[in-house]
């Protein structure tokens, strides 16, 4: 399952009231492999659904993790 599909999985199982499957929460706990558009788009579905966050100190881990992605990138003069 992709980041992205997971994040909408996980949106789509709470507005039907229900629980999210096994495979969304298995997809979630590999987060720290995604990518920069996924992190910001799970931060981003926290603020509607904190319950998102299943791992105590998980938007601190975010926020290393997408530091790392801002100090990839390179300053460049045009």
């Amino acid at each position: 399952m992709t980041p992205t599909r997971t994040i909408q999985a996980f949106i789509d199982a709470k507005k039907e009231n229900s629980t999210p499957s096994e495979e969304v929460w298995n997809a979630l706990k590999g987060y720290r492999q995604w990518n920069e558009p996924e992190l910001i788009g799970l931060r981003n579905a926290s603020g509607f659904y904190p319950e998102i966050y299943f791992e105590p100190g998980m938007d601190e881990t975010i926020s290393r993790l997408l530091a790392k992605f801002k100090e990839k990138v390179v300053p460049h003069k045009f």
